[in-house]
């Protein structure tokens, strides 16, 4: 398994050894000589135009797939952490911690991760305290008498409304995660940079 930031040197060296390749055979298979596979695997130069293309041809890969400096995320977490969120449905506070929970044990494992955990967090973060200050106002307009702001109709939905939303964004976001595009939690206020 090849990691990320891996340099392109060393990627070529690794995957040389996964195929288990010597040297020659892979200048053989490549077309190249076996000083020039040398030179790549010791970074002194850097395979570019047709050299990159056999190079990547040996191991049936895209010559931008060598290039590629972060890899996407294998597995299920950032679905896994985005379907978290769903505690909220128990307590609100829960949408929250349970993300964050799973988040601090996996957001150094790779820059996907932390980003998206980032942007649900800083969502739930939002949705949180937008929710309890619905919760305050509809309180407070009961205890107080204020106006239209106590009246049980509009109180319910206005927090049927916020649930509505929040169920809707984590579900478009799980599936957005499945399918590793960007995951789209807005509005949202950057709690966590």
């Amino acid at each position: 398994m090849l990691k990320g930031d891996m340099k392109l040197s060393e990627k070529i060296k690794e995957l040389r050894t996964q195929h288990a390749y010597s040297q020659n055979e892979m200048a053989r298979r490549a077309g190249l000589s076996l000083r020039t596979i040398q030179r790549i695997e010791l970074d002194e130069t850097e395979p570019r135009g047709d050299t990159l293309i056999r190079l990547a041809g040996v191991f049936g890969l895209k010559p931008n797939e060598l290039l590629i400096t972060e890899t996407a995320p294998k597995g299920n977490f950032i679905p896994l952490l985005n379907l978290s969120a769903f505690t909220f449905v128990i307590f609100p506070l829960l949408g929250f911690l349970t993300p964050l929970f799973l988040w601090v044990f996996k957001k150094d494992k790779s820059k996907a991760e932390e980003v998206a955990g980032r942007k649900l967090l800083n969502f739930q973060i939002t949705w949180n305290l937008i929710t309890f200050s619905v919760y305050i106002f509809g309180a407070l307009g009961k205890i107080v008498h204020m106006a239209n702001l106590g009246l049980p109709e509009s109180f319910m939905l206005s927090i049927l409304t916020m649930y509505i939303l929040n169920f809707t964004f984590i579900f478009f976001n799980i599936i957005l995660s499945i399918k590793n595009k960007t995951l789209f939690y807005q509005p949202a206020i950057p709690f966590l940079r």
